[in-house]
């Protein structure tokens, strides 16, 4: 079984908590449109996001979480401690694969199949992914996805993996002390590497006006930057939208 984790902002967090819940209905509606029911997906937050979608497989964990500081490394440490309690939620579920995704991503919905196909895999890493700038017509074919984006891992874990409650200190749990940027280093150095995903898994949204990350495809500047992006272009297409769960917001 593949779990999806995600950790959602509060609306005192969210510069605007309306588009913060549409942005989270689309992951949420991305993820459960997998073409393998075996999956869940636990989503934890301070607030439920104004959504009237639902899902068999879909939990949501409400509970009262500290406000963060209005900076990026309080809004990170936030993230995180709700990672660990959907974690710990997981561990009943007994997955075999685990993925944190972050809530305004959205996902290939041949993950679970592809898991169900490779239930002994370590795990893969999706080097390659796309980037759309939020209301665009066209997607971003980045080759080193897995550096900057925290929907870019899916990890074989073991019933020890799974911390017993969200109290137990967060780096006695390697896929909580390894952020998305060393999670694949660490497999390495472990002698487990992850694959890479034989497809395109996820697309990282950005401006979106919420995101924490600067990276985004408009306003590239210089020749080259530009080269870059016309080669990284591509169109999307109503099969990609189709097969990534992405539509466009009001």
């Amino acid at each position: 079984m593949l779990v999806f984790i995600l950790a959602l902002q509060g609306p005192a967090a969210s510069k605007n908590w309306s588009r913060v819940s549409q942005l989270c209905e689309r992951t949420l509606r991305s993820i459960c449109a997998q073409t393998d029911p075996d999956f869940r997906a636990i989503l934890v937050c301070n607030t439920r996001p104004e959504t009237d979608f639902v899902h068999s497989h879909l939990t949501i964990i409400e509970r009262e979480f500290p406000i963060p500081a209005a900076t990026s490394s309080a809004r990170m440490n936030d993230k995180w401690t709700k990672l660990k309690v959907g974690l710990a939620a997981a561990r009943h579920l007994a997955p075999a694969h685990v993925m944190f995704v972050d809530a305004d991503d959205c996902v290939h919905r041949r993950l679970a199949e592809h898991v169900t196909r490779h239930p002994d895999s370590i795990g893969w890493s999706m080097d390659v992914g796309y980037l759309r700038d939020e209301g665009s017509r066209w997607i971003y074919r980045r080759e080193d996805f897995s550096r900057f984006c925290g929907s870019s891992a899916i990890v074989r874990l073991s019933p020890e993996d799974f911390p017993a409650s969200e109290l137990e200190p967060s780096e006695n749990y390697f896929i909580l002390a390894n952020g998305h940027g060393a999670i694949r280093q660490h497999m390495i150095e472990q002698g487990r590497p992850l694959q890479a995903l034989p497809f395109v898994g996820a697309v990282y949204m950005t401006n979106t006006g919420e995101n924490d990350s600067g990276i985004r495809m408009r306003g590239w500047q210089g020749k080259r930057q530009m080269l870059e992006k016309i080669l990284a272009a591509r169109l999307l297409t109503g099969r990609r939208r189709s097969e990534l769960g992405l539509y466009d917001l009001p």
